[in-house]
């Protein structure tokens, strides 16, 4: 075992602009366009003959300095009407069996709308109250006493105890042992009062205790007679749902649809949704010629990067400069050159494994990606590409990528899914892989942990970062109170009332 790097301070920033400019990348700089695969582009979409006159964009909101009180709201200033959202599109597959923790973006903006961590972290950064209404360190350093905030209650109405908190986070609901995923964590939970948790963390925070808002930890009751547990907000699935439509009660408001559509998203925009979370470019364009929606950039969320097995420490990494050209002409959307210093780097008081050895055969000439991520396609896509290719601009990149490997080793760009693509990762023996990783973690301890469990050859210190990307908000003009939290999800007015 050994301890890897530095403290990690985390920092999150709140996108404030209300412009974008959006648009499909292609070859420039020199750099070899990437082979076809068969995928068909998005075919170009125009916007339907409305008779309504445009609506006017409303003003810019504040910038950082000038950012009052709702500084992380979406798009509603102070004074405007309160216009609630009723319809949010949703690009991916719910299953109910994943709550109150989301595998996916769609999961995670519905789930946020049910359930809750003891802590949020805001737009800012900042931690404020969640379940919880207060917490303090204790003497050692290491443990929060958190208590809950008055009346904290079920949606069903019953009463949420520090027992149920404890119990949320139990392998069985019941017993000692906490789940695998809560204890990269939490070394401990125990009922400090009648409305208190003492928690001790696996790593001290003395500032602030930021791994609490994890997602990991959200809070839920499990339901005999029902797939969803209850969450702790005021809303609550309906009584009817399809998996296609879900419908979320709120006590004041009317209920919520989430109209679940996999494909091209711009077909949600055409059914009348308030509300999408995208970073799709073909929905970006096309939501720019619609004049009842407008286009909210959110927080840099993830950072795609590259591994490669058997990769030398002493090999080069991608300066700033190419990353960005890599962000500008191979990612199709919005994108950045990633930016440092990067977590992996500049972790402490982290205990992890030291990389394993993989077998020394001849690795497959392919290289590896989440076939759900469009970005991570791309890069893929476009390193098969360099490899082909004999011009100096090419020869740039390689230099990088493939320091001490034939350049024909990317040869195909493959795109895999849940247990076949956990398998290519754990074996290591292919060419590389293109991996997206949150830029910005709440525990970076837990995220390398995690990363290295599902592929014990990684050495954190070849990890090659190439861009980061984030999903734009698609909001009908006039609808308001939507808050933006510090991964870019989002909390919608009226699922959430501290008063119960």
């Amino acid at each position: 075992m050994k301890l890897i790097g530095r403290r990690f301070a985390v920092f999150i920033v709140c996108a404030q602009s209300m412009t974008l400019a959006c648009s499909s990348r292609t070859g420039a700089a020199g750099i070899p366009a990437s082979p076809q695969t068969g995928q068909p582009s998005a075919s170009p979409k125009t916007a339907p003959v409305v008779d309504e006159p445009p609506v006017p964009a409303p003003a810019a909101p504040p910038t950082v300095a000038e950012a009052g009180p709702d500084e992380c709201a979406l798009t509603a200033q102070q004074g405007d009407p309160f216009v609630p959202i009723a319809t949010v599109g949703l690009t991916e597959r719910i299953d109910s069996s994943h709550a109150p923790r989301p595998s996916n973006d769609s999961e995670r903006i519905l789930f946020r709308q049910l359930y809750e961590t003891l802590v949020r972290v805001d737009c800012m950064g900042r931690v404020i109250p969640g379940l919880a209404a207060s917490w303090r360190l204790d003497g050692d350093g290491r443990t929060w006493v958190v208590t809950l905030r008055e009346n904290a209650r079920f949606s069903d109405g019953t009463m949420v105890t520090p027992a149920d908190v404890r119990a949320s986070w139990m392998r069985d609901s019941a017993g000692g042992e906490l789940r695998p995923d809560v204890r990269r964590l939490v070394q401990s939970i125990v009922v400090a009062g009648d409305r208190s948790v003492a928690i001790r963390l696996q790593r001290p925070r003395i500032d602030m205790p930021l791994p609490l808002a994890h997602t990991d930890l959200a809070v839920a009751k499990p339901v005999a007679e029902s797939p969803w547990p209850f969450g702790t907000r005021s809303s609550r699935i309906a009584s009817e749902d399809t998996p296609s439509a879900i419908a979320i009660d709120r006590d004041t408001l009317p209920a919520i649809r989430f109209l679940v559509a996999p494909g091209d998203p711009r077909d949600l925009l055409d059914r009348g949704v308030d509300l999408l979370l995208t970073r799709h470019p073909a929905a970006l364009d096309y939501a720019a010629t619609l004049p009842p929606f407008q286009t909210v950039p959110l927080a840099w969320q993830r950072t795609h990067v590259l591994v490669t097995p058997g990769r030398s420490r002493s090999a080069p990494s991608l300066p700033e400069d190419l990353r960005q050209v890599l962000a500008a002409d191979a990612v199709r959307g919005e994108a950045r050159g990633a930016r440092g210093p990067f977590w992996w780097q500049m972790i402490g008081d982290c205990e992890v494994a030291s990389p394993s050895a993989r077998r020394q055969a001849p690795p497959t000439p392919r290289i590896v990606y989440d076939a759900n991520d469009g970005a991570a396609r791309d890069l893929a896509e476009r390193f098969v590409g360099l490899a082909r290719a004999s011009g100096p601009a090419a020869v740039t990149f390689l230099d990088v990528l493939l320091p001490d490997r034939p350049r024909r080793t990317f040869e195909r760009a493959t795109g895999l899914a849940g247990e076949p693509l956990a398998l290519a990762r754990r074996l290591g023996s292919d060419a590389g892989y293109v991996i997206a990783v949150d830029s910005r973690p709440l525990d970076s301890c837990r995220d390398l942990q995690e990363l290295m469990e599902g592929a014990r050859w990684i050495d954190p210190e070849t990890i090659v970062p190439l861009v980061e990307t984030r999903v734009h908000a698609i909001v009908r003009r006039g609808r308001s109170s939507v808050t933006t939290e510090w991964d870019g999800g989002a909390v919608i007015a009226g699922t959430h009332d501290p008063k119960r």
